[in-house]
C-alpha cells in the first residue's frame, strides 16, 4: 500500500517512527499520499538520500524550522521554513536534509503518471511536471488543505474514504493549476441530472453503513470521479463527503427514537466509527449531543 510505503521510507530516511500516513485513490493507479511528518527531537547528520522517481513532494510547515544543509540535486543550502510555506520537491532529483531541525509538517505525495492519468481523466493536456517560483512560496490553498488533514490523519479511523478522495482532488487541481499552468476544462455545464442524482442518492442510503467512495458512486453514474463531484456539488451544494455525513445522522436521528438501540449499535449503523465519532457530527450538526437530543423527544 502507498500509505504504508511512504510511512517506512520516511521513517527509515529520518530516522522517525513512520509517520501517521493516509492515501487517496483517484483513477487507475493514480494514488496521493498525506503525512503528518514531524521531527522533534534534533539530531546530528543528514537524512539518507532520497530514491529518485518520477514523483513530487510538497512540505506544508506548520511551525517556523531552521534547517542548516539542504542538498537536492547537488545543490545545497541553508533553508528557514516558514509556516504556512510550500516547498515543492521534485523528486527526480535526490535530496538530503539535516536532521538539526525540529519541524512539523505536512507531507502531500503524487507521481508524474498520477498527474498525467489525472490530465487525461479531465481531457487536458499532459503536464511536463510541477515547478515552484521558488523553494519556499506562501500557498495559503495548501496550508488550508494541510489543516484540514490534520484532523484526518491523527484519527484515520473516523475518516471516510469519500473524504480523502476529495482532498485528494482538490489537491490535484490546484498544484496542477498552480504549479503546472494547467488550464480547467471539464466539460461540465450542469449539475447531476435527475436519473444520475436518484442514482447517487440511491447508492449511498443503500450503503451509510459501510465505506462509501466517490470512485463508488461515480462508477455508478457513469462518470468521472472529478466531473461527478463537481456535478454533485452543484446540484446539492454539498461535497459527496458531507452529503454522506449529512445522511448519516438523519438515520441516526430515526434510529435514535427506539430507546432499545444503544448509541453505540447505531453509531454502527450508520457508519460512524464509534459512539464518539457520531457524538461529535451530530454536536457539530444540532449543537446537542445525542443524549441530549433523546431526552427532547
Amino acid at each position: 500500500m502507498l500509505a504504508d510505503r511512504i510511512a517506512d521510507n520516511l521513517g527509515e530516511r529520518f530516522q522517525i517512527p513512520p509517520p501517521p500516513t493516509l492515501a487517496a485513490r483517484l483513477i487507475g493507479n493514480t494514488q496521493i499520499g498525506f503525512s503528518r511528518f514531524q521531527n522533534l527531537e534534533s539530531r546530528y547528520g543528514d537524512s539518507a538520500p532520497s530514491e529518485r522517481e518520477d514523483a513530487f513532494a510538497f512540505i506544508i510547515s506548520l511551525r517556523a524550522t531552521y534547517f542548516s544543509r539542504v542538498v537536492i540535486g547537488g545543490s545545497e543550502q541553508s533553508v528557514v521554513q516558514s509556516p504556512g510555506e510550500a516547498y515543492l520537491f521534485d523528486l527526480n532529483a535526490s535530496n538530503q536534509i539535516s536532521l538539526d531541525g525540529e519541524f512539523d509538517s505536512i507531507r502531500f505525495y503524487i507521481t508524474q503518471a498520477g498527474i498525467d492519468q489525472m490530465a487525461e481523466d479531465k481531457g487536458n493536456c499532459r503536464i511536463g511536471g510541477l515547478h515552484a517560483k521558488s523553494f519556499g512560496q506562501a500557498d495559503q490553498i495548501l496550508h488550508r488543505l494541510a489543516m484540514v488533514m490534520i484532523p484526518a490523519i491523527e484519527k484515520s479511523s473516523e475518516v471516510t474514504t469519500a473524504f480523502v478522495e476529495y482532498m485528494g482532488l482538490a489537491f490535484y487541481d490546484h498544484v496542477a493549476h498552480t504549479y503546472g499552468g494547467a488550464q480547467s476544462s471539464d466539460p461540465l455545464a450542469s449539475g447531476l441530472g435527475h436519473w444520475h442524482l436518484g442514482r447517487a442518492c440511491e447508492f449511498i442510503e443503500s450503503n451509510l453503513a459501510g465505506d462509501l467512495s466517490i470512485a463508488a458512486l461515480a462508477t455508478e453514474c457513469g462518470m468521472s470521479m472529478s466531473h461527478f463531484t463537481r456535478a454533485f456539488h452543484m446540484e446539492t451544494g454539498m461535497t459527496p463527503h458531507q452529503w454522506i455525513i449529512h445522511r448519516r445522522l438523519s438515520r441516526a436521528k430515526i434510529l435514535m427514537q427506539n430507546a432499545d438501540l444503544s448509541l453505540s449499535d447505531i453509531a454502527c449503523a450508520c457508519g460512524f466509527a464509534d459512539q464518539s465519532h457520531l457524538g461529535r457530527h451530530f454536536v457539530r450538526a444540532t449543537k446537542l449531543t445525542p443524549a441530549q437530543w433523546r431526552r427532547q423527544r
